[in-house]
């Protein structure tokens, strides 16, 4: 399920450049006027082999802007969407926005339209371009250092396939029966960006890829995000 939220600023919205834990933080909050649930997403998720999903995913902001002094600076309008295999977040958010409005630290803003979709992917084959940059990677126990991976790399792949089969057993307690065939459209550049996310820099792309498989397992994918920290601001794709 699929949310757009369009906000008409009555006084500039001013964010840090790296703003994807505010804007997750902005989720949170709303998820959370049903407390229990609020506090399963945030603190629980869904597990798989000791690792926790949140099942959402949320795009970049998107308006005409300025950036001075290392913040970004929305004049008059922004837009973000928010998608989740799970319903009930995705109404929990809208009602929240419908009811108390939008708060970016400490400003608040009530102007906010919504419109809610519920688009299911019914291809096995797809052309997708990311809306947010995706990303990758592995940690070393030994040394805890963190390994991003690039789509030149085989193992961006694997990775991706492998975080693919966990959210999936995650939400829906079974295991895919067979992986997704993820190849780079070579013909289209891609683009690395280094994001600060609190105290840690991840590593992502913005790249093209081929998806083949399963039309139950991309849609999955289309609502949940591709790669790793999607509730993060990573991972949302759109169909080419």
């Amino acid at each position: 399920m699929q949310l757009l939220v369009h906000i008409r600023l009555d006084q500039p919205l001013i964010l840090p450049i790296n703003y994807n834990h505010i804007l997750q933080s902005v989720i949170y909050r709303a998820i959370s006027i049903i407390p229990d649930f609020g506090d399963f997403v945030h603190d629980c998720g869904y597990n798989r082999e000791g690792r926790q999903y949140k099942m959402f995913q949320f795009g970049q902001l998107k308006g005409s802007y300025r950036i001075e002094n290392r913040v970004i600076i929305f004049d008059s309008h922004v837009s973000f969407e928010v998608r989740s295999p799970e319903p009930l977040l995705i109404r929990l958010i809208a009602d929240s926005f419908n009811y108390y409005g939008i708060t970016f630290g400490k400003t608040q803003y009530h102007d906010v339209e919504l419109e809610l979709f519920d688009y299911t992917v019914e291809e096995s084959d797809l052309v997708v371009r990311m809306k947010s940059p995706v990303t990758i990677y592995s940690t070393d126990p030994s040394t805890g250092k963190t390994y991003f991976y690039n789509p030149d790399e085989s193992e961006f792949y694997d990775r991706i396939n492998e975080n693919f089969y966990r959210k999936y057993q995650a939400y829906y307690g079974i295991a895919p029966y067979k992986p997704l065939d993820i190849l780079k459209n070579e013909g289209i550049k891609t683009r690395k960006i280094v994001t600060k996310y609190q105290s840690s820099y991840v590593t992502a792309w913005f790249v093209q890829l081929n998806l083949t498989g399963e039309r139950k397992y991309l849609d999955f994918l289309y609502q949940t995000g591709l790669g790793a920290k999607n509730s993060q601001g990573f991972g949302m794709f759109e169909i080419v």
